[in-house]
């Protein structure tokens, strides 16, 4: 995080949740392996298999890839490897929490289009740090 002066201009954190609990890698590599058998005994194949096995990992890949945060003075940017997202306060509604992050909306009101327009942010420790950010920008942007 850098400061100038009293306030904050932006606010870094990497979220990499394989490292974060790793108690629930276990459970991934359960999911996997069931999987993987499930699908060879069912076809036959070992091709099969390791297609659902390559299928389920691109599906989990923000488990084992760290995410950036970047939250600034314009807006919010999310990085994996070479993607990235960045989304303006000003096109950002509301914020809804729960206990592993907060969604940055595009609607004033919960929508079903919140998952393709919205933005999840994944909390590391430091929930009270984004939120007091994230609250600070969303209220200058209603006054």
């Amino acid at each position: 995080m850098e400061n100038t002066g009293n306030e904050t201009t932006t606010l870094d954190w990497i979220s990499h949740p394989a490292f974060e609990e790793p108690w629930r890698n276990l459970i991934v590599l359960f999911f996997l392996i069931v999987t993987a058998l499930a699908l060879w005994l069912g076809t036959g194949s070992i091709n099969w298999a390791v297609l659902g096995v390559i299928a389920l990992l691109f599906a989990v890949r923000q488990w084992f890839i760290p995410t950036h945060y970047r939250l600034d003075e314009q807006g919010v940017q999310v990085r994996v490897l070479c993607w990235r997202r960045r989304k303006n306060w000003s096109a950002i509604k509301r914020a809804s929490t729960d206990r592993n992050g907060v969604l940055l909306s595009a609607f004033a009101q919960p929508s079903r289009l919140d998952a393709f327009r919205g933005m999840f942010l994944r909390f590391s420790g430091n929930r009270e740090q984004v939120m007091a950010f994230i609250n600070h920008h969303l209220d200058q942007g209603e006054e």
